[in-house]
């Protein structure tokens, strides 16, 4: 079935799209030209013309294949949260039009596994481009960031009941405690690094500093959403009333309730999207911990992520040395 591998990223043949095309529109639709688009690494996107059929031009996404091994065990190449992040991710979008945020509008969504043992999704297509493509100005840039500072605020204060992943049932997986969550992600990361033996005893001391720090992270007590992979590539423009605006926050499927501050984008150097973000970080000597602690498990998850899971070694490298250095900043501290 697979005619392409590289690490999860894994395409479909012809026979399969066309059926998974009749299956949600109708044996009447047809495909009239379809591609693989570039640039996931985890999920597998095609976009497809389709006639007779209300919706003209879709966006195919397909998360990696189920293995056969158990879900959420170490030797999983997933993480547990990556096995229901995509069915999750309709629930986000609602939340998201909800509170006024653009977002994409999604046409069907399957995680039943009777087609095809991947979750996958059809979304209709936004004509548009990313913010760091290379023909968008930088006055316009200022603006675009001021706009997503003002979206990213919105998002922070769309409330959870608990800490944790959203489920495609609108429950949270996670813990009335963010410490917990912490833990058990930094957890999971540092099992499935020390089964690949890599970076040695770096995941022992970063779930260490999620288990000594408890206290720390839960005087944190408001989940709140947040993207967690919100960058450039992930924010669509397009031309609107004769200028560049925001089309849709995309890719929401990592999204997660939690501090606020958990937000990585928020360690943004750029003015105007502080400008529109408009509230202050904790400037305090434990908010300032926190956000250093965010970064260090951030870092980490993506060193073995780039490493192991994507195959992307010279971005494992960068992350790794980001973790090591973050590392030895937390030690200065003189915490746990």
């Amino acid at each position: 079935m697979s005619t392409m591998n590289s690490g999860l990223h894994c395409t479909i043949s012809a026979e399969m799209l066309h059926h998974l095309v009749e299956n949600n529109f109708g044996s009447d639709t047809k495909v009239k030209e379809f591609g693989l688009l570039q640039g996931g690494l985890f999920n597998t996107t095609y976009r497809i013309q389709l006639e007779h059929t209300s919706y003209t031009d879709v966006i195919l996404r397909l998360a990696p294949e189920r293995g056969e091994m158990a879900a959420g065990s170490a030797s999983d190449p997933l993480f547990s949260f990556e096995r229901t992040m995509m069915a999750a991710e309709p629930i986000v979008y609602e939340y998201y039009r909800k509170a006024g945020i653009p977002a994409p509008n999604i046409i069907a969504c399957d995680d039943s596994g009777s087609i095809i043992p991947r979750t996958y999704m059809f979304m209709e297509f936004i004509p548009s481009k990313q913010l760091d493509h290379e023909s968008i100005s930088d006055i316009d840039k200022e603006r675009l960031y001021h706009q997503l500072g003002a979206y990213t605020a919105i998002m922070h204060q769309i409330e959870g009941a608990s800490f944790g992943w959203p489920q495609g049932d609108g429950s949270i997986k996670g813990s009335d405690q963010w410490s917990e969550v912490l833990y058990s992600f930094a957890e999971e990361t540092a099992l499935k690094a020390a089964r690949a033996d890599y970076m040695p005893g770096v995941g022992e001391e970063i779930v260490a500093i999620f288990m000594k720090n408890k206290d720390l992270f839960d005087q944190v007590i408001r989940p709140v959403l947040v993207h967690n992979d919100l960058w450039e590539a992930n924010v669509l423009v397009h031309v609107e009333n004769g200028e560049l605006n925001i089309a849709a926050i995309i890719d929401g499927d990592r999204s997660m309730f939690a501090d606020r501050e958990f937000e990585a984008i928020l360690s943004s150097e750029s003015a105007a999207f502080h400008e529109g973000y408009d509230r202050p970080l904790d400037s305090s000597a434990e908010g300032q911990a926190r956000r250093l602690a965010y970064r260090i498990l951030s870092s980490y998850f993506n060193a073995y992520v780039h490493e192991h899971q994507v195959n992307q070694p010279e971005d494992g490298q960068k992350y790794r040395q980001r973790t090591l250095d973050l590392l030895e900043q937390w030690k200065q501290l003189g915490l746990n």
